[in-house]
């Protein structure tokens, strides 16, 4: 009895100090809330240390049969470390034409939507990317949260 206890007790210690690595470069995720308004922005911050990598940037959104409209159209605006801007204005289905959703999910889909491909980030330093809709209602509903995904582009190296 005493030597089950002394393994509990140390596979649970090996558990608890062995650190799960994510396998995202960046992830973070954001909630819109019960209604998003289009002026709202929705901001992610992230430190680029290397830039000998090519990155994918690509958003998770995640939306409820509420969502009344079949895409989604979205503004960003990324900020690099010495202050430049770039905008882009990006449209995404998250619907087939008969209404099916696309994504996983039963009542809460999940779509892993391509916003950059291998891209360079070329300075080192705090990235500021800002996220805003651009659908027509003022409040949208159905838009659960956004995620932001940054990974080193596999493909390059």
């Amino acid at each position: 009895m005493k030597k089950i206890n002394l393994y509990s007790v140390l596979l649970t210690a090996m558990l608890l100090f062995t650190q799960c690595e994510s396998p995202h470069f960046y992830q973070e995720q954001k909630s819109v809330g019960e209604k998003w308004n289009k002026d709202s922005a929705i901001t992610f911050n992230f430190e680029i240390k290397d830039t000998t990598e090519a990155f994918n940037l690509s958003f998770l959104s995640r939306n409820t049969n509420e969502y009344p409209y079949s895409n989604f159209y979205i503004f960003t605006k990324l900020i690099d470390p010495k202050g430049q801007e770039f905008t882009d204005t990006l449209q995404y289905y998250l619907a087939m034409p008969d209404g099916e959703w696309v994504g996983k999910g039963k009542n809460l889909k999940e779509l892993y939507l391509v916003y950059r491909e291998n891209v360079a980030l070329k300075d080192t330093g705090n990235y500021k990317l800002s996220v805003w809709h651009g659908m027509r209602d003022e409040n949208l509903i159905g838009i659960e949260d956004i995620s932001l995904i940054v990974d080193k582009n596999k493909k390059a190296q």
